[in-house]
């Protein structure tokens, strides 16, 4: 039946009362459904914070994480004879990663078709599914890190006093490279300027 049929018969008023409740219900329960709940908002809102708060600290880590590398670095590269005063910056090529421990179920089927002259096909799929494991500290879940991988170093820059010496250069980035295994293209020696020895 066409609606444009159903409306000029008038066959909804012949409807009883059980047939106007059913389409009512299904109705508000529509209107309910389109209704956002205050719980999805939170949710949603608190899911925003984290995020935000989330890159701050990421950026506050990676930022004292150079600083402490920097500090260890001028300290250790200083002690090398005849490199004098050393200044050190380090560069990142990315933030790092922490990787989260999952609980990991596999599931697999097997479907066997025979089509009509006989011939079988098999076909089977292997399903795997991840769901992250939480540890409880004080009423709050995070997720559990099973293991964390430092950031990439992309360069380094030292200033020495003794940074013109071409031994005193190739220690130190002989020593760089040791320590964190970048290639030679990605450190820089130079000497300090007289000025900056001054300070």
């Amino acid at each position: 039946m066409k609606l444009k049929e159903f409306i000029q018969n008038k066959a909804w008023k012949k409807w009883d009362k059980s047939q106007w409740t059913i389409i009512i219900l299904t109705g508000v329960l529509l209107m309910i459904l389109a209704i956002p709940t205050e719980n999805k908002k939170k949710e949603a809102e608190t899911q925003k914070k984290e995020e935000k708060e989330a890159v701050k600290e990421s950026s506050s880590d990676k930022k004292s994480y150079v600083q402490e590398m920097e500090s260890r670095l001028e300290e250790t590269l200083s002690a090398i004879e005849g490199a004098g005063r050393v200044e050190v910056m380090i560069t990142l090529e990315d933030m790092g990663e922490s990787v989260v421990e999952k609980d990991t179920a596999k599931e697999s089927s097997d479907l066997q078709e025979t089509d009509r002259e006989g011939g079988i096909r098999k076909d089977s799929t292997v399903q795997i599914t991840g769901e992250t494991v939480y540890e409880e500290k004080s009423s709050e879940k995070t997720p559990f890190v099973g293991k964390e991988i430092s950031p990439k170093i992309a360069g380094v820059l030292v200033v020495a006093q003794g940074g013109e010496n071409t031994v005193v250069k190739q220690n130190i980035s002989e020593a760089v490279m040791a320590l964190f295994q970048i290639d030679v293209n990605r450190i820089k020696v130079v000497k300090m300027n007289i000025q900056e020895e001054k300070y």
